[in-house]
């Protein structure tokens, strides 16, 4: 039920990207949502094998040093298999950071970390479970995610039938690219997510090049992140590991609020 919801969603999502782009004006030159050629319409469903999604608590508790079964999880968890987390959110106000940095030598005081702890970390309050923006803005909806994009990509050719029923061959992504170093890949991002903390951030592996980013304009900075709400881009910041100091991160995290708090004007 949750993956057939999830394609039609994409579908919906994908069409009215589509239609909102033809009428959309480019962004202007100059103004945070980058160069004019960037649309400020969200251009594409993105999916990626999750490698951790801890928002959903299993319906039975790990046992000490072991790990959840599959059949203990809660259906909504999605952890291990490929999805789509812009059609989930639908709607929603989301942050999606895009990381191409090698995480292996990020501290948990770092920029990068402390900006996914914004978006929620353990709370200090011993009466809250968790603290951060997405628990701030539960009411509203507020989403993130982070996708780690070491892949490999590559792509296979498929036919395509045209109305005349003539066949054309043409070159689409791999949706699982293969790569030797997919599992140790996958254990760097658990591992970072472990130092991170951010349980309410689902961390996904993505591959390095896809038609997806292009869409997303996602360039080769070690971080790109994209705030939007309503399918519509509020900003975008293309940053190196060493750009996001306090300050930048305070930043971002203020225009998160904004534009969570002016949704509906």
């Amino acid at each position: 039920m949750v993956v057939r919801r999830a394609v039609a969603v994409a579908g919906v999502l994908a069409l009215a990207g589509l239609a909102a782009r033809a009428q959309e004006p480019p962004a202007s030159a100059g103004s945070a949502a980058g160069p004019a050629t960037k649309s400020n319409v969200v251009p594409s469903p993105f999916r990626a094998q999750l490698v951790t999604d801890n928002r959903f608590p299993p319906k039975v508790p790990a046992p000490k040093g072991g790990a959840i079964k599959d059949e203990d999880r809660d259906p909504r968890d999605r952890t291990g298999k490929m999805h789509c987390l812009v059609c989930e959110y639908g709607l929603a106000p989301v942050v999606a950071i895009f990381v191409r940095a090698d995480t292996s030598k990020i501290k948990e005081t770092d920029g990068l970390s402390k900006l996914f702890q914004k978006l929620d970390s353990a709370s200090k309050d011993p009466n809250k479970a968790r603290d951060g923006l997405i628990s701030k803005y539960q009411s509203d909806r507020l989403g993130a995610f982070g996708m780690f994009l070491t892949l490999d990509g590559g792509t296979k050719a498929v036919t395509v039938k045209a109305a005349d029923g003539s066949d054309t061959k043409v070159a689409v992504d791999l949706e699982y690219p293969h790569d030797e170093k997919r599992d140790e890949k996958r254990d760097e991002v658990q591992r970072y997510a472990g130092v991170v903390k951010a349980d309410q951030v689902p961390f996904g592996l993505a591959a390095d090049k896809s038609a997806a980013l292009t869409a997303f304009a996602v360039g080769d900075a070690p971080v790109t992140v994209i705030i939007y709400n309503r399918m519509r881009i509020a900003q975008r910041w293309e940053l190196k590991l060493d750009d996001l100091t306090d300050e930048k991160v305070n930043a971002i995290v203020a225009a998160i609020e904004e534009m969570v708090r002016g949704k509906q004007k």
